[in-house]
């Protein structure tokens, strides 16, 4: 059965969703945002979900815009947290789910009114530990990476034998070093969503 048209006050978005957990299962739905809270379906569920249940909100970049790869955890007081993705069930980016996920992201906060502001904790980035974690990993691999490179430069050690190793352990360094930059832990204003989500001008 195709849904109705649209309420007035209400917006929807198609998008990936899912649940915590490593195996979760990721889906496509359709998400609809109305000014009391969000509806959507999922491994049968379905049901409208107030804002006045919503206890925390979580914005985690993997890459920024113009490739944006993020998620948004949603922690309701009863019942399973919601994730929406930027990007497809099976991981790949598109342009134009990454500017329905920024959509959908903005709507959700422009609906939410001033108490539920004052009561929602609004978080950015992964838990402090597990962002420590990526840190010290990109330190452990940038360090004999960029060392090797160096000792080259200075003559040390023969070119040839530094760049296979050394330029493939910068680059992953690098990778993690820019995770660690946009994970950053933290808390955001809701007037002000987190940078990354817009292309810089």
């Amino acid at each position: 059965m195709e849904p109705g048209p649209p309420a007035p006050d209400e917006a929807r978005y198609d998008l990936c969703i899912g649940q915590p957990g490593r195996f979760a299962r990721r889906s496509n739905a359709t998400l609809r945002l109305t000014d009391d809270g969000i509806d959507y379906a999922l491994d049968g569920r379905s049901g409208l979900r107030p804002y006045a249940g919503l206890k925390a909100v979580r914005i985690q970049l993997f890459s920024p815009a113009p490739h944006l790869s993020a998620l948004i955890q949603l922690d309701f007081a009863k019942g399973w947290p919601l994730i929406v993705h930027s990007y497809t069930p099976d991981g790949q980016i598109s342009d134009g789910r990454s500017g329905t996920f920024v959509a959908f992201v903005a709507d959700l906060h422009r609906r939410l009114s001033p108490q539920d502001r004052a009561r929602i904790v609004f978080r950015r980035g992964f838990s402090p530990v597990r962002h420590l974690v990526i840190t010290v990993g990109a330190v452990v691999i940038a360090v004999p990476a960029f060392g090797l490179l160096l000792l080259a430069l200075v003559g040390q050690v023969p070119l040839g034998k530094a760049i296979w190793p050394g330029i493939p352990g910068a680059l992953l360094a690098a990778g993690f070093l820019n995770l660690a930059f946009w994970s950053r832990p933290g808390r955001y204003d809701p007037e002000r969503l987190p940078d990354g989500l817009w292309p810089r001008n």
